[in-house]
């Protein structure tokens, strides 16, 4: 990249600045050297007169007045760049004819020359300052000769108190250029060091761009090559590169990179089209590494140019892994095919949009009755496999909301024409672009016939409720099932497990507890579904004596489960001669377990809400104490929000007033203003927590509600706005014999705040215009008000923000406010049991609607 060395616009501007501190200072010591001489010269003229003195240094000492007097104005002309050069002479004039009248080149003189010397070079430019030191040195160079020569006569009769006086002028004089030059000097090593400075922190941000665009080059997972165009020189490589190509970073720089093309058709393809387009994107190549494998790569290259440099950037992205996997698709497709085809479940691709069988594996012959060739090509409706149009869309709208379906229940035709319960997992993906479903379908017809069976079974406990219930449940499994016994059990604690109801070759069960970690029952509970095992008959013995003829026992029990999936008991069955279970077991044992848990969940919720129901009195006890303990500490926040806050805010603004006061006269206008900035927001603040007072007491205060007359009280609050700001001319509405029945001292600040805010932001209106308007009633009969105003309004994007604490709709320096006020009258409006909102059109006002309901006594 081009530097350009140019000065910048900041640097230029700088400059210009450090010129014209250099030229403010020249004019400022000028001009107290000027009004030093105005000053002493008449001092030094009355003085030699009062002595008696009549001679040329009296005349030297008031021309020398009146020149600098005479100068005074032009300094500040546009002539004033010859007001020390003027200066300088009429030094170098004054101090040779004291030398000539005194007669010596020891006289007082010299050092005027001296003077002007000084001056010349403080105060001239370089050239003008020569000529001016070249004079001087002339000059007492021929008096120094005029002297040695005897061509001057030395004054006998000098004046002491002229030749002292002449000197303490000489000295306050140098001392003042001194002091300007000791000046120009601070000044211009303290500009040096604000330019090192920001010198540094150029260079600083300088190092830090390069280092993230080192790092982000370095770290990018493309390999990255950058080279010379014309002679293809390596200019820098990233790791990625490295790591893909096997070459080391050092081997490649500012060298001709080593071929890294497999094929020559690839290198000479890149390189017609980086000549023609001026860019590579995207093209297939096969690269070569530094041990001679191969990879499959995407090659991106651009052509950039850097200053004078035309660079080539060229970018690899390694696709061997998607090529592979490309590849190996391919095998799996054919996999598929060939596992889709010899698959004994009924499998079908279809399209989701219209039903379209894409594909049917000859499976599906033995399920639905339909061979390939007649699905294949037809819609599922075309063939009449759905028995309504509904119940398509249901299934299909299923599978769109979660992707897939797991056993999902309906009902289909067969090819004969007949109504079979299938069961289908479904799965959906896309094939060309197109939403499709890959579906297993099992015919479950009979599976339903025996659910119907048993169901009607269930049904006959399903009248009764607790002890009745769970009796009927134990008797009614043990015939459904033919076991030998059948026991519910309900967890009561961590440790023990209650028997509810049970039956044992017909014989009730005595309810007796059971610890919960016995090893028949925790597998039970922490097993998901139905759990069917062989069990030694000596962990059922103690609960049923008549099994214990066998060694062995079939088992099968479910867990029951709370809501949160917790177990809270169990249903369990089991035979005394160990036969193989039946096949409709697992259905039998999910209704009546599913009907036993609901049961077991009533029988819980009830006792859980009978001890609820003796512990809420106490409960509303203890809530009513933690509320009344949480107002006392909301007092106390208060308090201190008043007293503790408050007086810092106090204590600040007095110091403020009076530091400004002390240091009136001493400080600059920037002082002042942030010093009054310090004050607007100490004053800021106090109003802030002023508002968080009202906002809080609103909760607090007791409601004393009274019919009170709006009307009346908005005239108040209009004259009060009135008496604040009178330079505001507002034409006010308000319509008589508005009643409502509210709290009095809340209606009020209600009133203030919104009629204040219809003031304030009417304020920019070409013809404010305010209205309190009555409403029509509400459902319940509740009289609605309103105000409205023409002013600022707002945009109703952001209404949702317009009574929150602190959120305002309009900068502070257009209008003035803390954004509590809206959210005060929200709170005092709900507290009544009313409601309020607004509307509002940027620059054609706002409205606020609202009613105070009926509220009780506090």
């Amino acid at each position: 990249m081009n530097s350009d060395s140019s000065p910048s616009i900041f640097q230029q501007s700088h400059l210009s600045g450090q010129r014209d501190t250099l030229r403010s200072d020249h004019r400022q010591s000028l001009k107290m050297l000027l009004l030093t001489l105005c000053g002493i010269t008449p001092c030094i003229v009355l003085v030699l007169w009062t002595q008696g003195e009549r001679g040329f240094v009296l005349t030297i000492s008031a021309a020398l007045g009146l020149v600098s007097l005479m100068l005074l104005p032009v300094l500040n002309s546009s002539r004033a760049n010859w007001v020390p050069v003027l200066l300088v002479y009429a030094a170098l004039i004054a101090g040779t004819a004291v030398v000539l009248l005194d007669g010596s080149v020891r006289s007082v003189g010299v050092l005027v020359i001296l003077a002007g010397v000084v001056g010349a070079g403080t105060y001239l430019r370089c050239a003008t300052m020569v000529l001016s030191v070249g004079i001087a040195f002339a000059v007492l160079a021929a008096l120094n000769l005029a002297g040695y020569h005897g061509w001057m006569q030395p004054l006998q009769n000098q004046s002491d108190l002229a030749l002292w006086l002449t000197q303490i002028t000489v000295m306050v004089c140098l001392l003042v250029m001194l002091v300007y030059g000791r000046k120009r000097l601070e000044t211009f090593l303290e500009n040096q060091q604000q330019a090192l400075a920001r010198w540094e922190r150029l260079a600083g941000a300088l190092q830090t761009s390069e280092a993230r665009f080192t790092v982000l080059f370095q770290s990018t997972p493309a390999a990255t090559l950058v080279q010379r165009h014309g002679t293809r020189e390596v200019l820098e490589v990233n790791q990625a590169f490295e790591r893909m190509v096997g070459h080391e970073r050092h081997t490649l720089l500012g060298r001709t990179p080593p071929t890294l093309w497999a094929t020559d058709s690839d290198r000479i393809r890149f390189r017609d089209l980086l000549k023609s387009q001026g860019g590579v994107h995207a093209m297939p190549a096969t690269g070569r590494r530094r041990d001679g494998s191969t990879f499959e790569c995407l090659v991106f290259a651009e052509r950039v140019m850097a200053g004078a440099d035309q660079l080539v950037m060229t970018m690899l992205l390694d696709v061997s892994a998607e090529i592979a996997a490309k590849r190996e698709l391919e095998k799996s497709e054919a996999r598929f095919t060939q596992s889709f085809n010899s698959s004994p479940l009924s499998m079908t691709i279809t399209r989701i949009s219209d039903g379209l069988f894409l594909e049917v594996n000859p499976a599906n012959e033995g399920v639905l009755g339909f061979k390939r060739e007649d699905l294949v090509g037809h819609t599922s409706l075309q063939v009449g496999l759905w028995v309504t149009q509904a119940e398509r869309d249901a299934y299909i709208a299923a599978l769109r909301r979660d992707g897939r379906l797991l056993s999902f229940e309906t009902r289909m035709r067969n090819k004969r024409g007949g109504l079979i319960d299938v069961r289908i997992w479904s799965e959906q993906l896309e094939i060309d672009n197109e939403p499709c479903e890959l579906a297993f379908t099992l015919n479950v017809t009979e599976e339903k016939r025996q659910q119907e069976i048993w169901r009607s079974v269930a049904k006959g406990v399903s009248g009764q409720t607790g002890e009745a219930f769970f009796r009927s449940l134990v008797e009614q499994l043990a015939c459904a099932l033919g076991a030998g016994g059948v026991v519910v059990a309900n967890i009561e604690d961590a440790d023990h497990i209650n028997t509810v109801a049970g039956i044992c070759d017909g014989v009730p069960l005595p309810s007796r507890p059971w610890p919960a970690h016995h090893p028949l029952l925790l597998p039970v509970l922490v097993h998901e579904g139905l759990l069917v095992t062989t069990v030694d008959s000596a962990a059922l013995g103690e609960l049923c004596p008549l099994l214990t003829q066998t060694d062995h026992l079939s088992f099968a029990a479910m867990a029951l489960r709370d809501d949160d999936g917790s177990a809270i008991g169990l249903l369990g069955a089991f035979w005394p001669d160990s036969p193989d279970p039946a096949a409709n077991l697992a259905s039998l044992m999910t209704i009546f377990a599913s009907r036993c848990n609901a049961e077991l969940l009533r029988v819980r919720r009830d006792r859980e809400l009978v001890r609820l129901n003796a512990t809420l009195e106490q409960r509303v006890a203890e809530r009513t104490a933690q509320l009344q303990m949480l107002n006392r500490e909301l007092d106390t926040f208060a308090y201190s929000v008043s007293h503790d806050l408050k007086s810092p805010l106090r204590s600040i603004d007095g110091f403020m007033h009076l530091l400004q006061e002390q240091t009136s006269g001493r400080t600059t206008e920037d002082d002042q203003a942030l010093m009054a900035r310090v004050m607007v927001s100490t004053r800021r603040m106090g109003s802030l927590i002023d508002d968080l007072l009202a906002l809080a007491r609103v909760s607090q205060t007791q409601m004393q509600p009274e019919e009170v007359n709006l009307s009346d009280m908005a005239e108040g609050v209009v004259q009060q706005e009135r008496l604040r700001d009178p330079a505001h001319e507002a034409q006010v509405q308000i319509e008589p014999g508005l009643v409502a029945q509210c709290d009095p001292r809340m209606a009020r600040i209600v009133l203030e705040n919104l009629l204040g805010n219809a003031w304030k932001y009417s304020a920019h209106a070409a013809q404010p215009h305010i209205e309190l308007v009555g409403l029509t009633p509400t459902a319940d009969g509740l009289p609605r008000f309103m105000v409205r105003d023409n002013g600022a309004g707002f945009e109703m994007t952001r209404a949702d923000r317009l009574f929150k604490p602190f959120s305002r709709l309009h900068q502070p320096t257009e209008f003035q406010g803390s954004g509590i006020g809206l959210a005060t009258v929200r709170r005092i409006i709900e507290r009544h049991g009313g409601q309020i909102s607004g509307e509002g059109q940027v620059g054609l006002g706002a409205s606020f609607q609202f009613h105070f309901g009926r509220p009780a006594q506090d």
